[in-house]
């Protein structure tokens, strides 16, 4: 799991962005429980904020919890693997998931539509 930050500044307003990236996830040649790591980080930061917001002196910490993930599906028109499948289904009541296609800019307007029917 790596981890990058950007500042974003936009009509001023400025917000710190964290993205995580997962290099490698599902490359595995058993992938048997490779969603963990990105489980494990997740809670990992949730409990961070927990004990941040329990101490009796409260001070001001960063909400580094995860919003939102942005699940890249590989474009090779077969759809969703039962990998992407069981991943989303273990990380969606953590954290909310949209599925994108990756390098769709690559697809043609009726491969794009046909992928996201199937």
């Amino acid at each position: 799991v790596e981890q990058s930050k950007v500042l974003i500044k936009e009509g001023g307003v400025q917000l710190l962005l964290t993205i995580v990236d997962t290099p490698g996830f599902g490359d595995a040649v058993d992938n048997s429980n490779c969603w963990q790591p990105v489980i494990d980080y997740i809670d990992s930061k949730f409990e961070d904020y927990l004990n941040a917001e329990s101490r009796v002196n409260r001070r001001q910490m960063p909400d580094n919890r995860v919003q939102c993930c942005l699940y890249f599906i590989a474009p090779s028109g077969h759809g969703l693997k039962p990998l992407d499948i069981e991943f989303m289904k273990r990380l969606h009541e953590k954290v909310n998931i949209i599925p994108l296609i990756a390098k769709a800019d690559t697809l043609t307007p009726e491969e794009c539509q046909q992928f996201k029917k199937q």
